[in-house]
């Protein structure tokens, strides 16, 4: 038979057990509701703050971090040159910006298309380029110190292939998409397969949520 004193350290122990799986329990709930939603794609839920840089757009007029404000932009990097990656995006980029603009939901949308090859890619090749898929895109481009102020920081890489006999060369770069919210902060990254259809259901969730958090 079990005395006062074996009885209550037994009693004693069971709180303690019922105390820490009733805080288990809390803790659980606690961060379950800090956590972001599963939305594919978004990588930085509080996001993640671009610093200064600076390039020229296809009229050969600076371009900064001050041209993000107020915008949610979608980042592209390419080439004029690129045989396929390049305007297959760009063509996704473009069906992308009409679905919005059907509701008006692109009003606050800028399509960018950055240039990693600063030797072929001037204003005017940009320019013509960027408007062949929308006269509303822009196109950046500018000295390879110019191009890095924004790759670097994002992390973008790109690798130049040797030239062949007449001077041509590829450019082995990243096929994702950037995205960059009204604050200059980077939220997304939406990788291949690029189906316009599932990068509007999840760009349009990850605006809501942002839109809420940044009004609470």
């Amino acid at each position: 038979m079990l005395n006062r004193k074996t009885l209550g350290s037994i009693v004693a122990i069971i709180a303690l057990i019922g105390f820490g799986v009733s805080m288990g329990i809390f803790s659980a709930r606690q961060n379950q509701d800090t956590l972001p939603p599963n939305i594919p794609g978004l990588l930085w839920p509080q996001g993640k703050a671009l610093q200064a840089f600076s390039m020229d757009d296809q009229n050969d007029n600076e371009f900064d971090l001050n041209k993000l404000s107020d915008k949610w932009s979608f980042l592209f990097f390419g080439y004029t040159s690129c045989p396929d990656i390049c305007p297959i995006t760009m063509t996704i980029l473009d069906q992308l910006y009409l679905k919005l603009g059907t509701n008006m939901a692109n009003a606050d949308v800028q399509m960018i298309f950055v240039s990693v090859d600063p030797i072929r890619d001037n204003g005017e090749k940009l320019k013509a380029y960027v408007s062949y898929f929308n006269k509303d895109f822009f196109g950046l481009g500018g000295s390879i110190e110019q191009i890095k102020s924004l790759t670097g920081q994002i992390g973008i890489s790109f690798i130049y292939e040797q030239a062949d006999s007449d001077g041509n060369y590829l450019i082995g770069h990243t096929s994702s998409i950037f995205l960059i919210d009204p604050q200059g902060q980077m939220r997304a990254i939406f990788s291949q397969p690029h189906l316009v259809d599932d990068i509007l259901s999840r760009f349009l969730k990850i605006r809501t949520l942002i839109e809420k958090e940044s009004a609470s």
